[in-house]
């Protein structure tokens, strides 16, 4: 990734001491951009002619490592910012008096700090408590969880009525910090668990974005007994239709599983919800694919999914399989969660975010070294567009060289919506021909060619959409030309 960006950086009219931060993703976006800053430098944005607020993370000899959100990145695009001699010494948002509660346009959060979670989320717009008040667990709470039959410590019995589970919450915990942030708030919190000696959970809430995002950092003993690690969030949903997303459509487990499938576990591609009169809740969990849906995996083996409890468990760890069960799960671990909500599940949405989350905006630093003169390129020096899409329900998934060499390959998910016809303009492009063709990239039809650098194809629900590209070989368009 350096490498390429860095390529694609020395065709840009941007000198020494600029910083360059690409969008991969077919729509316009905001989001946070991690930084080594010179001490002494500051960061400025041409576009806007204003200074751009960094939080420092952590400092080195003659470095600062900042975080700042870079704003409104092209798609599939790039954005160039300054760095320059700062008129005052760059410093990181003090701490404020911990406080229990956080305030966004969006969401009122009121912390636990014994649990290390999250007591309650109200959401201004539904104006409805989003955090089951009636359950045993906190929002983002660490769950480790044992089976008290010592036979079972030996090899897992999978049958019913065989375990007897043990949950064990995190406890004793306490509120560390509340920092304002240039994204908005970040709480930290620390606990404990049982083999589990430190647990510190990172809340932030976003003011620009209605989202909270859980950055759980967990220190756990090696065990070699049978063990799990959940985290649990209880939503305040009765009677819920959960719904979780796989690769190219979305699941509802109580209507849409085969007789004899399993319903002890899930596979989350992005983002899993439950929904109810008027309000969905959506879980993204970033680094762990599997949950448990209403309860804990209790290796009951139901033959039906039944009426549950709106609580997801993040489904974080396990020992309990042959291929896993010699080895212990001790170390230093970090699992990523965002949560946030809405009338109802829409799931383009959701998935949109789910890639937003995945697929973070990378950076590219030009030095004197890189560039040691300011010489115009061929691609404008404040920002650029590679490629859009008239349309928010489809991803760019791939653009690659053909595998026969012969043009580039664009390739296309649907993330929900109808049966329709999808523009694509390749603005740094002069097109001489573009074929939709199957999966393995052999043409099938012809898609006219508009002013020399758009077309138009269809595409249906669900579907994947592979389009080969020609360009009349002079590479990106210069400006003026």
């Amino acid at each position: 990734m350096k490498s390429a960006t860095a390529a694609i950086a020395d065709s840009i009219s941007a000198g020494a001491n600029s910083v360059i931060v690409f969008n991969t993703l077919n729509w316009p976006r905001s989001g946070p951009v991690d930084l080594d800053l010179r001490k002494g430098q500051e960061l400025f944005d041409p576009s806007s002619g204003s200074l751009v607020p960094i939080q420092v993370i952590r400092t080195g000899n003659d470095f600062n490592r900042v975080r700042f959100v870079a704003q409104d990145v092209p798609a599939l695009g790039y954005k160039a910012y300054r760095l320059r001699k700062a008129a005052a010494p760059v410093s990181s948002p003090r701490p404020t008096v911990p406080s229990k509660l956080l305030e966004s346009p969006y969401y009122k959060v009121e912390l636990d700090p014994f649990s290390g979670a999250v007591r309650s989320i109200y959401d201004k717009d539904l104006r409805r408590e989003l955090v089951d008040q009636q359950s045993a667990y906190r929002l983002g709470q660490y769950l480790y969880v044992t089976d008290a039959n010592p036979a079972n410590n030996q090899h897992m019995t999978w049958y019913r009525g065989k375990l007897d589970l043990q949950i064990h919450p995190a406890h004793n915990g306490k509120l560390l910090s509340v920092t304002r942030t240039p994204y908005g708030w970040e709480a930290q919190m620390e606990s404990t668990a049982t083999n589990t000696p430190r647990i510190v959970a990172s809340i932030r809430l976003f003011e620009h974005e209605k989202k909270l995002e859980f950055v759980e950092d967990v220190k756990k003993n090696n065990v070699s007994n049978k063990e799990a690690v959940y985290f649990a969030f209880p939503f305040a949903v009765n009677h819920p239709q959960f719904r979780y997303e796989l690769q190219t459509t979305s699941i509802d487990p109580a209507m849409d599983m085969y007789p004899g499938a399993g319903h002890e576990w899930f596979s989350v591609q992005h983002w899993v919800s439950v929904q109810a009169n008027g309000v969905s809740a959506s879980l993204l969990p970033l680094d762990v694919p599997l949950a448990t849906l209403g309860d804990i995996d209790r290796g009951q083996w139901l033959d039906t999914f039944g009426d549950r409890r709106a609580t997801i468990f993040s489904f974080a760890m396990n020992n309990y399989w042959e291929d896993n069960y010699v080895g212990s799960q001790g170390g230093r671990f970090r699992f990523r969660y965002v949560v946030t909500s809405a009338p109802s599940t829409n799931e383009g949405q959701l998935s949109r975010l789910g890639w937003e989350e995945v697929t973070p905006l990378e950076i590219d630093s030009i030095t004197s070294q890189d560039k040691a003169l300011n010489q115009p390129q061929l691609l404008e020096g404040g920002q650029g567009s590679f490629a859009e899409i008239q349309d928010p329900n489809v991803l760019l998934d791939t653009w690659k060289p053909a595998e026969d060499h012969d043009g580039t390959i664009l390739r296309f998910l649907d993330l929900g919506g109808q049966t329709r016809s999808m523009t694509v303009s390749v603005p740094s492009f002069r097109l001489l021909g573009a074929w939709q063709t199957d999966a393995v990239e052999r043409n099938r039809d012809q898609l006219p060619i508009k002013d020399g650098n758009e077309f138009t194809v269809t595409i249906h629900p669900h579907e994947i959409v592979t389009v080969r590209v020609t360009t009349d070989g002079t590479g990106v368009v210069a400006r003026g030309h």
